[in-house]
């Protein structure tokens, strides 16, 4: 078995990441992209020769080497790849991508990356595409073998990648130049939200920050990803309290004043009704990780990290 990450994250490696060779073949050959056990919600395609096509769920996407490519999951997507045509599959989990994404004052932009189908074809700087052949070629050994640190290993590689897909996509360009005024908008409502989330603001107030009204706000979230703003709000403090609980020694009482909620009892309900189970079983669960791992690994916090 391969070595499990610290704490909440301590779970098998091979429930949160798979990678796949694809080798040239005389005949066109398809891959279903939905892991079996359904902990997969993101796709990195790097292909290297030939061409290919996403399908199954939406607009396809068709792919030209040398082409990169990150793909949100949706039941029935598979990757069509025509004959000769060769690269590289990686499938990962929520948890895995969110916690690659990090913290940091870009983990915004990567966010917004993350969110949506990217692909760049016929990539023609060679440097860059040779840094990101690194990166898929050292997820796809690391999950084949058994070595301390595996996690952080494989997100900083995800986080690379991710990084690629920003710079080769060019949306903020796009987003800066006002073509797309939701993304941008989007942008905006984030960095909102890591600043203010734990002040407790209604949607009403992020909305009139961002000089929208809150129907505008909520039309565009639920159009480009799928979710309310409230939803989001509320995944980015699930994500923060499970955080808080694994990883500090914090009381519940003290986090739920952390987190701006009016008292424990409060704090307790929203996190059960999010997760299933009370702060006090998580936290047990986090420092019980074998145990545990069926629950932990099924637990994800949707769009926010």
């Amino acid at each position: 078995m391969i070595e499990s990450a610290p704490g909440v994250y301590r779970l098998n490696i091979n429930a949160h990441a798979g990678a796949q060779s694809l080798a040239s073949a005389l005949h066109a050959r398809r891959f279903g992209l939905q892991a079996p056990r359904g902990d997969a919600s993101r796709a990195a395609i790097l292909l290297r020769a030939g061409e290919g096509r996403v399908d199954g769920a939406g607009e396809p996407m068709e792919l030209v080497a040398p082409c990169l490519a990150w793909v949100p999951i949706r039941p029935g997507h598979f990757l069509r790849l025509a004959a000769g045509a060769s690269g590289e599959l990686l499938t990962l989990s929520d948890m895995l991508v969110k916690d690659a994404i990090g913290q940091s004052a870009e983990s915004i932009h990567l966010r917004v990356v993350n969110d949506r189908s990217v692909v760049v074809n016929a990539i023609d700087q060679a440097a860059t595409l040779a840094e990101v052949t690194h990166s898929f070629a050292a997820v796809g050994r690391e999950v084949r073998r058994d070595e301390r640190g595996s996690w952080n290993y494989l997100t900083a590689h995800v986080a690379l990648i991710l990084v690629q897909c920003w710079r080769l996509s060019g949306f903020e360009d796009v987003a800066r130049q006002g073509f797309d005024s939701h993304s941008a908008l989007l942008v905006r409502f984030r960095h909102l939200v890591e600043t203010h989330f734990r002040e407790r603001w209604r949607i009403v107030d992020y909305a009139k920050e961002l000089g929208v009204s809150h129907d505008r706000l909520h039309d565009i979230c639920v159009r480009m990803l799928q979710r309310t703003p409230l939803e989001l709000l509320h995944d980015r403090l699930g994500h923060e309290a499970s955080l808080r609980l694994a990883r500090s020694g914090l009381g519940i009482e003290a986090l739920a004043d952390y987190l701006g909620f009016r008292s424990a009892s409060h704090f307790s309900r929203f996190f059960r009704q999010r997760l299933g189970f009370s702060p006090a079983a998580y936290r047990k669960a986090a420092r019980d990780a074998t145990a545990q791992s069926r629950v932990l690994a099924t637990t994800t916090y949707a769009d926010w990290p």
